[in-house]
C-alpha cells in the first residue's frame, strides 16, 4: 500500500495504525506526483489519497483517482479528507463506479471503519464514510413495486461493479435481458437515467444501503 498526504503527523500516525491492523506500507509521497511515481515503479494494490495536496490543495486526490483508473484500473483508491464534502464523494464515485472510497481523516482511527474500508476498496467495492454516507446514497424503493428475485441479481451484480456484459455471463443470461431488467429496476429502486450517467453508481449505492435485506430474497 502506497499513502500520499502532505502532513507528516497524519502520515505517520496512518502509517503506525496500519502496521497494527498488519499492512504493509510501501511508500509515502507528497503529494500525487510523487505518489503517481511510486506507483509506475512498484503497483501496489491499493493506495490512501489526501483529497487536498500541493500544489493548488483542491481536490488533487480526486483527480489522482480519476486519472489512476485509466492507468491502474486494478488498484484500489481510498480518499480521506479533513472535510465532510458530499459533493466530492459523488464526483468520485461518478468518475470511478468500483475500488473507490472517501473516508473522512476523524473516522480513519475507527478499527472497524477502517479495515471494512481498505478490505472493500481493494477488492473492487466501493465505500462512503457512514458520517456522510445518508447524503450520497440514494433513495428508497419507490411506488412501481417489489423486485423480482432476478432483478436483484441483476442488481447485485451491478453493485460489484460488473459491466452489463459481466452481469450476463454471471447469470449466464444475455446482455439484452440484462439490459432489460435494469432499465425496469431502477425506477424501482427510485434511480433514474440522468445526462451525467451515473444511474449504476447510484444503484451500487441503494444496494450497500438495502441490498442485505433482499438477499434472502433471491432463494
Amino acid at each position: 500500500m502506497a499513502i500520499a498526504d502532505d502532513h507528516p503527523p497524519f502520515v505517520r500516525g496512518l502509517a503506525a495504525w496500519l502496521a497494527e491492523l498488519g499492512v504493509d506500507v510501501t511508500g509515502v509521497a507528497g503529494d500525487a506526483r510523487e505518489l503517481a511515481a511510486l506507483v509506475a515503479l512498484d503497483p501496489p494494490d491499493l493506495v490512501i489519497v489526501d483529497v487536498a495536496m500541493p500544489p493548488d490543495r483542491r481536490d488533487e486526490g480526486i483527480r489522482f483517482a480519476e486519472e489512476l483508473d485509466a492507468t491502474h484500473p486494478g488498484i484500489g483508491v481510498l480518499v480521506v479528507s479533513s472535510y465532510a464534502e458530499p459533493g466530492w464523494a459523488r464526483r468520485l464515485l461518478a468518475r470511478r463506479p468500483r475500488g473507490v472510497g472517501y473516508l473522512l481523516k476523524d473516522t480513519v482511527d475507527d478499527t472497524a471503519v477502517l479495515r471494512d474500508a481498505l478490505h472493500r476498496v481493494a477488492h473492487g467495492g466501493v465505500l462512503v464514510d457512514p458520517k456522510i454516507s445518508a447524503q450520497v446514497a440514494v433513495p428508497a424503493p419507490g411506488p412501481d413495486g417489489p423486485l423480482s428475485p432476478r432483478e436483484i441479481e441483476v442488481l447485485r451484480e451491478m453493485a460489484e461493479g460488473r459491466s452489463n456484459a459481466g452481469v450476463a455471463t454471471a447469470l449466464s443470461i444475455s446482455v439484452r435481458t440484462v439490459e432489460n431488467h435494469i432499465r425496469r429496476l431502477l425506477p424501482k429502486i427510485g434511480v433514474f437515467e440522468d445526462p451525467d450517467g451515473n444511474a449504476r453508481v447510484r444503484a451500487a449505492l441503494w444496494w450497500r444501503d438495502h441490498g442485505e435485506n433482499l438477499g434472502s430474497s433471491t432463494g
